[in-house]
């Protein structure tokens, strides 16, 4: 039935919402084409609702425009809003992110319309025969239509309930890629178990008690009791950004007051700030040389130049000036991620390292950012003294959960 119409229509916002709406440009370019052609295609509508049409509607009732109407017959909602996707798949150019989004709209209708099929085909059979009979496949039924993969339906999904607002806009106009923003989801997931992991850890860590000088605040303040000219070797990685550039030179100074004469103080360095680093830590220790810590695995982006990071710097300086008594390689191969306890954690192979060239047992270690407490375990594995201090306090009782679980 056609019609010559400019009466007002009768609009079911679940029908509406259903599609993708137009971008500006595109709904400004309809218009354009509208006002110079007229309305040349029909406005499609189910029970006087409209089903196909809204935009050239809105664009009919602001200028006055004359427009047709073509009724349709479906026997349910759900056939309607079948016929709706189906039909944009034909007259719109859609990015794989709306046209999966389109066809996930149908799952609860396939869903819906594989359980009568289930049951009508149970019906049919004999019970010993059911363990024999197809099944229907709703994820596949989704993707075949929206003609993409099923991991990229699967990915998608996803995306609509976890991804914000602003995330799908970009997607939509294809700004960003499916897999991008997955992928960027996953990492929040990790990241977050992550920190629930940890949490629990500190939770339990923080009823523990230990039997070492592990010490709670700013390393500054809560080591200040050490006396003078009394430990052996400090062993310790700092904070890398340089909005910590300030803990160098409070190392630095500490380093000076504590360490026995020619004492060592070895620190792990990042690159970026590396000139700084040694200029802070020269005002009070005499360098004496850069042991490098050679990446396993994959290697790190370092974004601010364009490079990807094979090593990593260890810092040596000493409270005077003595040859260490036997020489031995200035490298280390590196033993692997260990980030299970705090996200700069180092290995405990490599520590190993430079606590058997560096020191000897009974000598006593400290390590003023203590992290995970790595160095804490190596020094008492390795028959050394340890005094830490570890200034957060989530880092500081997940320390005290992994140290007990070691001793015991």
């Amino acid at each position: 039935m056609w019609l010559f119409n400019l009466k007002k229509m009768k609009i079911n916002e679940s029908f509406k919402k259903l599609i993708p709406a137009l971008t500006k440009e595109e709904f400004q370019q309809l218009e354009q084409n509208c006002l110079k052609d007229g309305i040349r295609d029909a406005i499609v509508t189910w029970n006087g609702f409209i089903i196909d049409g809204h935009n050239r509607y809105e664009i009919a009732q602001r200028n006055n425009l004359e427009f047709r109407t073509e009724e349709k017959y479906f026997e349910s909602e759900d056939d309607v809003k079948e016929w709706m996707i189906l039909h944009q798949f034909g007259r719109r150019n859609l990015s794989n992110y709306q046209r999966s989004i389109l066809a996930l709209q149908l799952e609860d209708v396939f869903k819906e319309k594989a359980k009568e099929k289930e049951f009508e085909r149970k019906t049919t059979f004999q019970k010993s025969e059911k363990s024999n009979l197809p099944t229907i496949n709703t994820v596949k039924n989704i993707s075949d239509i929206a003609n993409v993969s099923h991991d990229t339906i699967a990915k998608v999904k996803v995306i609509e309930a976890k991804a914000p607002i602003e995330v799908k806009e970009k997607l939509a106009t294809g700004e960003i890629s499916i897999n991008q923003v997955y992928q960027e989801i996953k990492k929040e997931e990790k990241k977050d178990a992550k920190e629930e992991e940890r949490r629990i850890l500190a939770e339990e860590g923080s009823k523990k008690e230990i039997e070492i000088d592990f010490r709670l605040g700013d390393f500054e303040e809560v080591l200040s009791n050490i006396p003078d000219g009394s430990v052996d070797c400090i062993i310790t990685d700092p904070p890398y950004p340089y909005e910590f550039i300030e803990v160098w030179t409070k190392l630095s100074r500490f380093a000076k007051r504590v360490l026995k004469p020619n004492g060592f103080c070895i620190a792990y360095s990042g690159q970026m700030n590396l000139p700084e680093v040694i200029a802070r830590m020269s005002e009070n220790l005499n360098y004496y040389w850069m042991f490098s810590l050679i990446h396993t695995g994959s290697r790190q982006l370092i974004n601010g130049r364009s490079l990807f990071c094979g090593w990593k710097p260890i810092l040596i300086f000493q409270n005077g000036f003595k040859k260490i008594d036997k020489p031995f390689d200035d490298f280390i191969m590196g033993a692997g991620l260990e980030k299970t306890h705090h996200k700069w954690q180092q290995a405990e192979l490599e520590l190993n390292h430079l606590i058997n060239n560096f020191t000897n047992e009974g000598d006593t270690i400290v390590e003023p950012f203590a992290g995970g407490g790595t160095t804490i375990i190596a020094a008492l594995k390795s028959n050394r003294n340890i005094i830490a201090a570890e200034i957060d306090e989530t880092s500081y009782n997940i320390s005290k959960q992994r140290i007990s679980e070691w001793k015991n």
